[in-house]
């Protein structure tokens, strides 16, 4: 059984109210962040080599409650961000994680 000991930080991003500022430069993205808890899992070896075929290396993995997650695509770690590479329904009330390096977010993953 699982213990749901370690933390997660969902990051969600909303477009800003205003596309430019006063000066004609592009407004960033409004953060939102939550902290909930999760069961960190182990990549295996298998899925680790073969995804470094692909050049999306799958660094982590994660479990957290189906409730607790909305759909963001981008999660802190220890004070490092990752991409949300895929997820998995493991049953009605648990979603795994997959998580990969930040810079995949632009690729069209």
């Amino acid at each position: 059984m699982a213990e749901w000991v370690d933390e997660i930080t969902l990051i969600s991003q909303q477009p800003p109210d205003e596309r430019v500022n006063d000066n004609g430069f592009e407004n960033a993205a409004q953060e939102s962040c939550r902290t909930v808890f999760c069961n960190k899992k182990s990549v295996g070896y298998s899925e680790y080599f073969k995804s470094q075929q692909t050049g999306k290396v799958v660094e982590e993995k994660y479990e957290v409650h189906k409730a607790d997650y909305e759909g963001e695509d981008t999660v802190e770690l220890d004070g490092r961000r990752f991409f949300v590479l895929k997820t998995y329904d493991i049953d009605d009330d648990t979603i795994e994680l997959t998580l990969t390096d930040l810079r995949h977010k632009e690729e069209g993953v």
